[in-house]
């Protein structure tokens, strides 16, 4: 066979394949910019659209937010309490199926206290490890996060007390 007559039936698994690892890096990368963009702080109805769909599920243990509407100030909410963050997620699990994929990684979150000096000085801070959980929808080109929960596994450092008891009341 030469190159001007492919079968198409060979070339079928490999477009699928292309596709796959398409989508996976898609939303990959889409993980990696909510994190990247919490880090930034800047919360803003553009910035909740680079991210979410329209009819997002968000279960954090601050509290529950539905709709696209009021993310930023949402999400201002628990994270205005910090100067920084700092971000990292591994082991993604990443299930494709069709325009939907179910998403699953592990954080690490380091939280600077307002008042701590800049590095290499030492602040105080609140770390955390959990799991996020969630789906991610293909919408028109673009893959955005429809339902997000975070389940936090263990935290030390110092807290914000108000996000603190509302966890603590969750926890009965």
């Amino acid at each position: 066979m030469t190159a001007d007559s492919t079968d198409p039936d060979q070339l079928a698994p490999i477009a699928a394949e292309i596709r796959r690892l398409s989508d996976r890096t898609a939303v990959a990368d889409l993980i990696d910019r909510y994190l990247l963009l919490l880090d930034d702080g800047a919360f803003d109805d553009a910035w909740a659209r680079r991210v979410f769909a329209d009819d997002v599920a968000l279960e954090f243990p601050p509290g529950n937010h539905y709709g696209i509407d009021g993310v930023a100030r949402f999400t201002s909410g628990f994270m205005g309490h910090w100067a920084r963050t700092h971000h990292h997620a591994s082991n993604y699990l990443i299930e494709l199926d069709g325009d939907r994929a179910a998403v699953t990684w592990s954080v690490i979150a380091s939280h600077v206290h307002p008042g701590s000096p800049p590095p290499p000085a030492s602040g105080m801070h609140f770390h955390l490890g959990g799991r996020f959980d969630g789906v991610a929808v293909r919408q028109s080109a673009h893959w955005r996060l429809q339902r997000l929960a975070l389940r936090v596994i263990w935290t030390t450092g110092v807290g914000v007390p108000s996000i603190a008891q509302t966890m603590a009341g969750r926890a009965q």
